[in-house]
């Protein structure tokens, strides 16, 4: 008998996730000013002390519960949260759930040495390397499903951390195999 959680909770949390991060999205594409998305776009996830972050929590990631109440695991999830909020910025206009992350990635001829440094990296190195990947699709207007780079930065250090990572190889891959 393996521990193994149910399709079905698996999948919950996956459509909630899509849920928030298409929100947000559409909050940074249609709502914010410019200057607003700009001040994302730049946010260190060291130091999220922008208004437009806050704003951002405090109207989309609280009521969610995408956020613990307080404490070192709630500074933890804001920076992860910044990270992410920066990468929907930086890729604003682009999200979209009909090509995942995975496969846009291989459509955008990102290198497999680069995608390697992405799925290894941890901590810090991660935050760094989502923003690198963020701005190599943005400069390449490549529109993706941005929930596997939510679902990538927040479940780093989890137990479904390795999950989340085969399914965005396993699309990497899928297209380099039918080229």
């Amino acid at each position: 008998m393996t521990d193994l959680p149910s399709p079905a909770a698996t999948e919950a949390p996956n459509r909630s996730l899509a849920s928030l991060v298409g929100r947000l999205a559409t909050l940074i594409d249609r709502a914010l000013s410019p200057g607003d998305v700009a001040t994302l776009r730049r946010l260190s996830f060291d130091d999220p002390g922008c208004a437009a972050f806050w704003r951002l929590v405090g109207a989309e990631l609280e009521p969610q519960g995408a956020l613990p109440a307080g404490g070192v695991a709630r500074d933890h999830a804001e920076r992860r949260w910044a990270a992410i909020l920066g990468c929907l910025a930086m890729l604003r206009g682009l999200h979209g759930s009909a090509t995942s992350f995975g496969v846009a990635l291989a459509r955008s001829d990102l290198s497999e040495t680069r995608f390697l440094r992405l799925l290894h990296a941890h901590d810090d190195a991660l935050l760094d390397e989502v923003r690198t990947i963020a701005h190599f699709l943005g400069q390449k207007g490549v529109h993706a499903d941005l929930t596997d780079l939510a679902h990538l930065v927040l479940s780093d250090g989890r137990s479904d951390a390795e999950r989340v990572r085969r399914r965005i190889a396993r699309s990497f891959y899928a297209v380099h195999a039918t080229s």
